[in-house]
């Protein structure tokens, strides 16, 4: 069963700066650390629609299993990542949410 660790980012605060930082430095320097995930993909939030979204982009690192993903998370690199991540959300901590697919 897949395994997908979501990252929501808020709506930064200079989002051409915040997309800046996502692709040329976080991306480069998350990837590698993520040990056993098997990719990546970053969507940007428009919805719902009749509100402004309360996100700016979500990140969905996918893994093999629950149990990869959390040997991720825990680990030195992992850890590395998330931090990182923080570290360039200018808009507020993001929201970290895992969920699996329904068998």
């Amino acid at each position: 069963m897949t395994a997908h660790l979501l990252i929501l980012y808020p709506i930064p605060k200079d989002i051409p700066e915040f997309d800046r930082a996502y692709r040329q430095e976080h991306l480069p320097y998350a990837g590698p650390k993520l040990v056993g995930a098997t990719g990546v993909t970053t969507q940007r939030v428009v919805g719902p629609g009749f509100a402004p979204p309360p996100y700016h982009l979500m990140s969905d690192v996918s893994f093999p299993t629950l149990e990869a993903l959390k040997a991720c998370a825990g680990s030195n690199g992992g850890k590395e990542a998330l931090a990182h991540a923080a570290s360039i959300s200018s808009g507020g901590a993001p929201m970290l949410i895992v969920v699996t697919e329904d068998a």
